[in-house]
């Protein structure tokens, strides 16, 4: 049969818990003698935060006059609680003074020096409990400061308002700390006043049972609790002390619960979630002067011993007392040298860095033991893995993997391990044979933890606070818009009507002129392209006219016009061959120009005689002056730079056309009328000096760099549609009927044109790198056959000048005509000859003009 946790406590049943040890008690140094009272110290220090939780804020300053208990803090918040003055006195510091605390660091404080008076502050007692709701006793309780006396210094106002329904109040008197004795004498000389403080617990709580549990060793104090509660009215069967066996650290409170209920407390729960709530001795007895008598919580009990102590004993301490001063009231020296004082018990104390810290609401004992009796620090050694603190450890926690993890700052694995729930009590510490100090290691792995989950904290209220700024802020954005397009609408609505008219009118007008202007438009697109198809028809009309009269004789004009055609198109292809990037380019461009002039000069020269012999002589001047012109450009492209192969290239085929066009010109001069001995000498000069020009061009096109395979094989193609040409001349003027003195002398200047490329084509076959013999003899064969045409056409134009009627007059120019065909088989001798010296000489130098 399952039986509740009534009943289980109804049966008288107790318990224990794992682990625990039993180091030897040396109480009775201190509870031999009654509660003592000290006189007042001149000057008490009263930090502001002496509780978990935050600190009040101040209501007095330097040079206040203030009484006791007046409050010299407010609290502020839920865990905050209010610290008050212990004597009437005057505010003399307010700042930073030594704590209490084994950091050694320094905390706000209030310093009070003391009149002398010991003047109460203004208190309201009551007489009844029925004065007061338990909200108002809540209230009373916080005002006046009360805390956990039993080390913990948990808000007692917090911890007696709990959410669930509480079934058992325990009253923890174990007092197992060894050395310290202040909850016994407190018992013994005070156990009516603590049993009235029950009452109060038990109206605010309204528990079913109220367990007292008290240590064996305690014998005293369970006399005297066990006699107050028969003189009180409470049921003896709701209230019931339970006297438990001596173990430390049975006054834990998970440990003592466990002792008296059986239950234990799970990880990361509380008790009072179980339906228990725990209460300090001393705090029962802070809650019944606060409530009854109106005192606040200014003094507690506090236990000096030890055997350096010269009068050990428990004493009424006010908070604030200095520990230095304290000692000296028990006969302790406090200057002999590597003394040391402890605040609490052997277990669960620390050493004071400093003597000047003042005595705050968790101070329960000073002991100040001998070298004998506590020894010094011992040397810490390595681990021996031994498991001793695990078999100690009374929350059944791994001490040894707690330690490494500690001692490597590897925060997160220890609290893996519930470091969490470690109570500090020692026992680990207590019986390792290493001397490591390991209660220490955890003190330091917790604080560190609290201090990471402050930054988080305050972090999470930090992004609260910008998230609810940035909200406030959109809000305010979207407000300020709606009220913008309310006035907007505001001002639509209360716009004149007639301007809106006004508006609709002008765009109907835009709407309504809008297709006239496309009409426009496209009426006169219309009449764009009517007229575009007039000017075709007209341009086709006037192309078929000239079709159709394009077949008449050419004239002396058609000619000239013929002439400048040809030289247009010469001068265009040049342009678009030439580079333009070396000076040497631009000198052939330049004979090439000069040359194209000569031939131009030349041309009008040979014009029929119908012209003025002013006229004549004047183009035969400029003439002159254009073959001047040439020499020179050609002298300047001699001594430039040697131009690259391209130009080269165009400078020959420009100068095998220079030549052709010489020859034209002769011929021309032959064939026109008489014209002046002296004008028919210089044509016939001209003629000689551009054949002698452009047989030089010849060679020194010879002379220069071998022109690759693909320009052999243009010249080759080249010297055959020349030899084409020629014999197609040939054969025409050997079949054709008798021809007009015009027609012969077109073809004689055909033949002379074919001859000089059919000659062109041969030296370059001469001249260029040597190539494969079947190259070198196809390039002979085709050189021969080339020659013996031209040489067959020349005679063939002889004979056809000499069967040709000659005109009236002409006797005197037979004469001129054979001195220039003399002149022109001299200057051709002379080329060949050169030309075949230079191809000779293979590293000769370029001729000049003189040679």
């Amino acid at each position: 049969m399952i039986q509740t946790l009534i009943e289980e406590i109804d049966s008288g049943k107790l318990w224990s818990f794992p682990g625990g040890i039993h180091p030897p008690e040396n109480k009775e140094q201190s509870n031999q003698t009654p509660i003592d009272l000290l006189p007042l110290p001149e000057l008490f220090h009263i930090p502001v935060s002496q509780h978990i939780g935050q600190p009040g804020n101040l209501l007095v300053k330097e040079g206040d006059a203030v009484k006791r208990g007046q409050p010299l803090t407010q609290a502020e918040g839920p865990m905050s609680l209010p610290v008050h003055a212990p004597t009437s006195g005057i505010i003399e510091a307010i700042g930073e003074w030594d704590a209490a605390h084994p950091s050694g660091l320094k905390e706000l404080t209030v310093t009070l020096r003391a009149d002398g008076q010991d003047e109460w502050f203004e208190r309201h007692p009551i007489k009844s409990l029925d004065e007061l709701s338990q909200e108002a006793i809540l209230e009373k309780i916080r005002q006046a400061g009360i805390a956990g006396l039993g080390g913990a210094t948990f808000p007692s106002h917090i911890k007696l308002a709990p959410r669930n329904p509480i079934e058992v109040l325990l009253i923890n008197a174990a007092e197992c700390e060894p050395y310290i004795t202040a909850d016994d004498t407190l018992m013994r000389e005070f156990a009516a006043e603590i049993v009235q403080g029950l009452r109060i617990l038990d109206k605010v709580l309204s528990p079913k049972r109220i367990l007292f549990g008290i240590e064996d060793n305690k014998p005293q104090a369970i006399a005297a609790i066990e006699q107050a509660i028969k003189n009180s009215q409470f049921d003896p069967e709701r209230l019931l002390v339970r006297v438990i066996p001596t173990k430390y650290p049975s006054g834990s409170e998970k440990q003592l619960i466990q002792v008296l209920t059986g239950r234990e407390v799970p990880s990361g729960t509380i008790p009072a979630e179980m339906g228990m709530v725990m209460q300090n001795v001393g705090s029962v007895f802070a809650i019944k002067r606060a409530i009854f008598n109106g005192e606040p919580l200014i003094e507690r009990v506090v236990t000096v011993t030890g055997e350096r102590s010269k009068q050990p004993g428990n004493y009424w301490v006010r908070l604030g007392t200095p520990i230095d001063w304290l000692l000296e009231q028990t006969r302790f020296k406090p200057q002999l040298f590597g003394q040391k004082a402890i605040m609490g018990g052997p277990m669960m104390g620390f050493t004071l860095p400093s003597l000047k810290a003042p005595v705050i609401k968790s101070t329960n004992c000073i002991l100040v033991p001998s070298r004998k009796e506590l020894p010094g620090n011992a040397r810490e050694l390595a681990c021996i893995r031994c498991g001793e603190c695990a078999k100690a450890c009374p929350a059944q926690l791994l001490p040894q993997q707690l330690y490494w993890h500690a001692r490597a700052n590897e925060l997160d694995k220890a609290q893996a391990l519930n470091l969490r729930d470690c109570i500090e009590c020692g026992a680990c510490a207590y019986v390792c044979p290493s001397d490591i100090p390991l209660v220490q290691y955890y003190r330091v792995a917790k604080a560190a933890i609290r201090h990471e989950e402050q930054k988080q904290q305050k972090a999470e209220a930090a992004k609260i606070r910008f998230e609810a700024r940035q909200a406030r802020l959109e809000a305010e954005k979207q407000e300020r818009e709606n009220r913008h397009k309310a006035a907007s609408a505001r001002r639509r609505g209360s716009a004149p009507a007639p301007e809106s008219d006004a508006v609709q009118a002008a765009l109907a007008r835009i709407k309504k002129a809008k297709p006239d202007a496309i009409e426009e438009q496209e009426k006169g697109d219309q009449d764009m392209a009517a007229l575009r198809a007039q000017r075709k028809a007209q341009a086709r009309a006037a192309k078929a006219q000239k079709a159709e009269t394009g077949e008449t004789a050419a004239s002396p004009d058609s000619r000239q016009d013929a002439v400048a055609a040809a030289v247009a198109r010469a001068k265009a292809k040049r342009d678009a061959q030439a580079p333009q990037a070396e000076d040497p380019k631009k000198a052939a461009v330049a004979a090439a120009v000069a040359r194209a002039k000569a031939k131009q000069a030349a041309a009008q020269t040979a014009e029929p005689s119908s012209a003025p012999a002013e006229d004549k002589r004047q183009a035969a001047v400029a003439a002159a002056i254009a073959k001047a012109k040439a020499k020179q450009a050609a002298a300047q492209g001699e001594q430039a730079e040697p131009a690259p192969a391209e130009d080269k290239r165009q400078a020959a085929v420009a100068a095998a056309i220079a030549k052709a066009k010489a020859k034209q010109a002769a011929a021309q001069e032959e064939q026109a009328e008489p014209a002046p001995a002296e004008d028919k000498r210089k044509a016939a000069v001209a003629a000689a000096i551009a054949k002698a020009k452009a047989k030089q061009a010849a060679a020194q096109r010879e002379q220069a760099e071998p022109a690759p395979a693909e320009d052999k094989r243009k010249a080759a193609v080249a010297a055959a549609i020349a030899k084409a040409k020629a014999k197609q001349a040939a054969e025409q003027s050997e079949h054709s009927e008798p021809a007009s003195a015009e027609g012969k002398r077109k073809a004689a200047v055909a033949a002379a044109i074919a001859k000089a490329k059919a000659k062109q084509a041969a030296e370059q076959s001469e001249h260029s790198e040597p190539a494969s013999a079947e190259d070198k003899r196809k390039a002979a064969v085709a050189a021969a056959i080339t020659k013996a045409k031209a040489k067959k056409a020349a005679e063939q134009q002889a004979q056809d000048e000499q069967a040709e009627p000659q005109p009236q007059g002409s006797g005197a120019n037979t004469d001129d005509a054979r001195k220039a065909a003399v002149a022109r088989a001299i200057a051709k001798a002379k080329a060949k000859q050169a030309a075949a010296k230079e191809h000779a000489q293979q590293d000769a130098a370029p001729r000049t003009d003189e040679q």
